[in-house]
């Protein structure tokens, strides 16, 4: 869960055109894992992604909202159960690279 000085910067990231990764947190993979009623409405491929431990780019507009307190509850839930990070830029500027390709 992001604290207050955390979504400021991150929507000054946003503005400035950042991408950003989410990373969950042990806790949720476990709750996932035992079934945890809080994770019923976490889609099946979401919930598969998640238990692969792995980062996952995520839509800049999705984290102004999650910052903004508009997202949905749901999504909501989720982004407070892990790490949220900017991806660094020299990794980004690889993926657009290889796009163009």
């Amino acid at each position: 869960m992001l604290n207050r000085e955390e979504r400021i910067q991150a929507l000054q990231w946003a503005k400035n055109g950042a991408t950003f990764m989410f990373m969950p947190q042990e806790g949720l993979v476990n709750r996932i894992l035992l079934d945890d009623p809080e994770t019923k409405n976490i889609n099946k491929v979401l919930k598969y992604t998640l238990l692969q431990k792995k980062p996952i780019r995520m839509e800049t507009k999705t984290i102004v909202e999650y910052c903004m307190g508009t997202l949905d509850r749901n999504n909501s839930w989720v982004l407070d159960h892990g790490d949220i990070k900017v991806i660094p830029p020299q990794f980004e500027t690889k993926k657009k690279e290889n796009d163009n390709e």
